[in-house]
């Protein structure tokens, strides 16, 4: 899985090389630990461009994101074509309203060691897979690059941009093949109130679904 999340559901050791160590890796980590602590919740419109090996655009896509910690996440995107990525605390779906389409898995299985680990995981969730260096940007923006400890991720490394003002302004993923996913956020809000409705799923009538759907307790109900 990469970041950009398109049409269909996308679910090392580079500190060494270039000379961090241990001790600055783990006191970067608890800095973005922190800053991530700051942000229970977040909702943007952004937009995506995925790039070859040559910068040369190949995809632009636009949406909007709302995430909720723990675990909980909307991923919406309007052009060029429609897509919802709804994490919910359990499972994750993934509806295609052109294709009439919908899949669902356990959410622990489809994020673990992605950069979803990060948007709608935990500090701890972080420390558990990724190494992280410190980059000062310019205009008082912080940049963090974090490398999987899994050397067989879809992805080689990928870059969190912050604002001046800690909000999260950025996400730059490159995988195996120099291919980038770049990410900007605009209109961002730092924990808002988000209703709980934005992070509920219900099967649209003649949807085709693929996978189990899980079963709801008895006398649950959608919140407002």
């Amino acid at each position: 899985m990469t970041f950009t999340w398109p049409r269909r559901w996308q679910a090392a050791p580079l500190a060494c090389a270039l000379g961090f160590g241990a001790p600055a890796m783990a006191a970067d980590s608890a800095r973005l630990a922190e800053l991530l602590a700051g942000l229970s919740s977040f909702q943007a419109n952004f937009e995506q461009v995925v790039m070859n090996q040559f910068g040369e655009p190949l995809q632009t896509t636009t949406g909007t994101l709302h995430w909720q910690r723990p675990h909980r996440l909307r991923w919406e995107t309007d052009e060029p074509y429609p897509q919802l990525v709804l994490a919910d605390g359990e499972s994750l779906w993934v509806f295609d309203p052109d294709l009439e389409q919908v899949s669902v898995q356990p959410l622990a299985e489809s994020i673990d060691g992605t950069p979803a680990v990060f948007l709608a995981g935990t500090a701890d969730d972080l420390a558990a897979h990724f190494d992280v260096r410190a980059d000062e940007a310019d205009e008082g923006e912080l940049r963090f690059v974090l490398t999987p400890h899994d050397e067989a991720s879809v992805f080689h490394h990928m870059t969190l941009a912050f604002s001046a003002q800690n909000a999260l302004a950025g996400l730059d993923i490159v995988d195996h093949l120099d291919q980038r996913t770049s990410t900007t956020f605009h209109d961002a809000r730092k924990n808002p109130s988000l209703p709980p409705r934005l992070f509920t799923f219900e099967v649209p009538e003649g949807a085709d679904v693929i996978g189990d759907v899980p079963v709801a307790p008895a006398g649950s109900a959608a919140s407002p």
